[in-house]
């Protein structure tokens, strides 16, 4: 083809090959300076290189086969204190409220504990409703009054908490799984951030207050990691902390929750938990910190922890004095020889 000719493109007729077509076509013009027309099933150009004339079918493979996949219901919260990035599909009736127990639980003290409910009907319409919530569910502004249909896009507020109505495709949700992970998750252990952490831990000490029920801080900080890392090089250091978060997220397991506070530091909290039942969780903590053998590169790397607890409300009675009731006792613990736990 000589420089400057025009000649055309033909293709099946397919929505998702015209808008992968109208995609390649904008990146093509602006970096070859070419102008494009598309109408019909064709699509021509002029410019101002050398091309090879080549024909794009829709049902030849080059299509990715997610790209003909049918978009899919999808929440995903847009704005929160604890609960940014989190998101689900719509596979059924979705109840979302503050009920640990709801399809899609918020961690938001204004959000009821069954909040609102978005009930499919056949394969594209879904009807949202309020469920006599205390402060009322709106779309976009406008109070939920009785049933809404949803449409793309529609952003629904409950509480404090914004969570975005979407019928997305697999790239879509996959971005936003990710950012979630990001935002939401320590790269190192796997464990939630501290921000998360932070919030998670001021709902769950509201609620036990409201509930007249203990709840207990763990404050943990591992013994001879800096030993590892002098010997061994960091990235062996960093290895027994990762396993270390995994292993404390794997003695918690539904009872409380956990993050790395810092380096090789960790925090935790365990609702209904008193000093006594908290003290017993620390000790299963430490011991499996200390009988565990995290292996890399066929060295064996051996740890241990201390670990201090503090309880409301025989302790403190905020959040921020319970970490400090905590650490105090995680020095004490450290005091005493360390890989312990003390009150």
């Amino acid at each position: 083809m000589l420089s400057g000719e025009r000649f055309s493109i033909k293709f099946a007729r397919d929505a998702a090959a015209e808008d992968l077509l109208k995609v390649s076509m904008s990146a093509s013009a602006s970096q070859f300076d070419m102008s494009f027309e598309l109408s019909g099933t064709s699509a021509k150009y002029s410019d101002t290189q050398c091309f090879e004339a080549g024909t794009l079918r829709a049902d030849d493979g080059s299509i990715p086969p997610d790209l003909r996949c049918p978009k899919r219901a999808f929440l995903n919260v847009i704005r929160s204190r604890a609960d940014i990035g989190v998101n689900a599909f719509l596979t059924g009736r979705t109840v979302i409220g503050r009920n640990p127990q709801c399809t899609f639980p918020l961690h938001d003290l204004k959000v009821s504990g069954n909040h609102a409910a978005i009930t499919p009907v056949g394969d594209d319409q879904f009807l949202l409703e309020d469920l006599n919530s205390t402060n009322g569910t709106r779309v976009d502004g406008v109070p939920v009054v009785g049933r809404r249909t949803l449409t793309d896009g529609d952003k629904i507020f409950v509480g404090e908490t914004v969570i975005r109505f979407s019928l997305a495709d697999k790239f879509e949700i996959d971005f936003h799984s990710e950012v979630a992970a990001l935002v939401g998750r320590d790269p190192l252990t796997d464990l939630p951030s501290k921000r998360r952490f932070d919030e998670a831990l001021e709902f769950s000490l509201a609620s036990s207050l409201r509930r007249d029920i203990p709840l207990a801080v763990l404050m943990m900080d591992m013994d001879g990691v800096k030993q590892i890392n002098d010997t061994h090089g960091h990235l062996y250091g960093a290895h027994v902390i990762g396993e270390t978060g995994r292993l404390i997220a794997k003695v918690l397991g539904s009872s409380g929750q956990a993050c790395r506070f810092g380096g090789d530091e960790f925090s935790a909290f365990l609702p209904d938990h008193d000093l006594q039942a908290a003290c017993c969780v620390g000790e299963q903590i430490r011991g499996a910190v200390e009988t565990a053998t995290f292996e890399k590169d066929r060295i064996a790397l051996r740890p241990t922890i201390s670990i201090g607890v503090a309880c409301f409300p025989e302790t403190a009675a905020n959040s921020l004095a319970l970490v400090t009731a905590a650490d105090a006792a995680l020095y004490r613990a450290k005091a005493r020889g360390k890989n312990c736990v003390m009150v």
